[in-house]
């Protein structure tokens, strides 16, 4: 008898501490949505981005140099992507800095 008493305030007691997880959880989550919520409404108001959504996009931009996708077309993708690079035969020029003397 005094086992099932033991087992069911322990039950009882892991079903709490789980209600009180969960309820911590959702209260958290609450407060991020609502710290979301009014950051979006101050950047409407003051039309400005968040400082947070700016940080962000600028490691975004400054990561595009290390993606995958500019290294794996090689030279032939860059040479389609930029109509206006010529590829030219160097040579060599003569005479040109003796005729100005």
């Amino acid at each position: 008898m005094e086992r099932a008493i033991v087992s069911i305030f322990r039950s009882l007691f892991k079903l709490m501490l789980l209600a009180f997880a969960a309820s911590m959880v959702l209260a958290l989550l609450l407060v991020g949505l609502s710290a979301a919520l009014l950051t979006l409404l101050w950047s409407l108001l003051t039309g400005r981005k968040p400082a947070a959504f700016a940080t962000f996009t600028r490691f975004r931009d400054a990561s595009r140099q290390f993606r995958g996708k500019a290294w794996q077309g090689g030279a032939s993708s860059a040479r389609g992507q930029s109509e206006d690079i010529v590829d030219v035969q160097a040579h060599e020029v003569r005479g040109v800095l003796e005729d100005k003397r």
